[in-house]
C-alpha cells in the first residue's frame, strides 16, 4: 500500500467523520424542535413507544430491500414524537417516521420535515391505514409550525406517488440514487400554513380525501 493510498484513505475517513458529525448535530437540533410537540388524540394513530419498536422494526425489515437497522433505530429514538404507529388491539399495522431539520437565516427559522420511512403491513393494505397515518401526521406538522414536508419516492412506484399527490404533495424534481443505487426517484413536497386546525380537519384529516381514493391506491 503506497503512501498516497494511505493518505487518501485517511482524508476520506476524515471527510465521512465530519459529515456524520454534521448530520448528528442537525438531528439533535431537529429533535429539540419536537420537545413541546402538540399532539392530536387518536385511538389508532399514536406515537411509537419502546415496547412497539420491535414490531416496527419487523415491518421495516419485511417491506424494504435497502436495510439499515442501526440508522432507522437512531432516527426513531431521536424523533419518537414524529414516529407515528397505526395500531389495532395492540397490533402494529403500519408506521411513518419523519425527521426534522431546522435551517437558520436572517428571515428566521425554517423547519423541514422529511418522511424518512413509511409502510403498512402487507396483510392490512387497502384499508385506509396509510391515509390515516399521513393525514394525522401532516396535520400535526402544520399545528407545530413545520414549514414544509418532503419525501423521496421511486419514480416507478405509481400507487405511492398517486397517494402522496392526493394528500397534497407535488413532484418537485427527479433525482438519481436517492432511493437506491441506480434508481430514479422523485422529490415531492408539501408546503404547510400555520392556521389552526378546523373541526373537520381534526375529525377527517387535513385534506378531506376520505372519499376520493380508489381502493387500489389505499395503503
Amino acid at each position: 500500500m503506497t503512501v498516497t493510498v494511505i493518505v487518501k484513505g485517511f482524508l476520506w475517513r476524515l471527510h465521512v467523520g465530519k459529515r456524520q458529525s454534521v448530520i448528528a448535530s442537525k438531528l439533535i437540533l431537529g429533535s429539540l424542535v419536537t420537545k413541546r410537540w402538540v399532539r392530536i388524540s387518536d385511538k389508532n394513530v399514536i406515537n411509537v413507544s419502546d415496547e412497539m419498536l420491535n414490531d416496527v422494526l419487523k415491518l421495516y425489515n419485511e417491506n424494504f430491500t435497502e436495510i439499515n437497522e442501526k440508522r432507522f433505530t437512531k432516527y426513531v429514538r431521536f424523533f419518537k414524537r414524529t414516529t407515528y404507529v397505526y395500531t389495532e388491539k395492540s397490533e402494529v399495522k403500519g408506521y411513518c417516521l419523519y425527521y426534522i431539520i431546522p435551517s437558520f437565516s436572517f428571515a428566521g427559522v425554517k423547519k423541514t420535515a422529511t418522511l424518512y420511512s413509511f409502510t403498512v403491513d402487507n396483510r392490512c393494505r387497502r384499508q385506509g391505514i396509510g391515509v390515516k397515518l399521513l393525514q394525522k401526521s401532516i396535520l400535526e406538522m402544520r399545528m407545530n409550525s413545520i414549514d414544509r414536508v418532503i419525501l423521496y419516492v421511486a419514480a416507478d412506484n405509481e400507487a405511492a406517488i398517486n397517494l402522496y399527490q392526493r394528500v397534497g404533495f407535488e413532484i418537485k424534481e427527479g433525482l438519481m440514487d436517492i432511493c437506491g443505487p441506480g434508481k430514479r426517484c422523485y422529490k415531492m413536497e408539501i408546503k404547510l400554513d400555520c392556521k389552526p386546525a378546523t373541526d373537520d380537519e381534526l375529525k377527517y384529516g387535513p385534506f378531506a380525501i376520505r372519499d376520493t381514493l380508489s381502493p387500489l391506491l389505499i395503503l
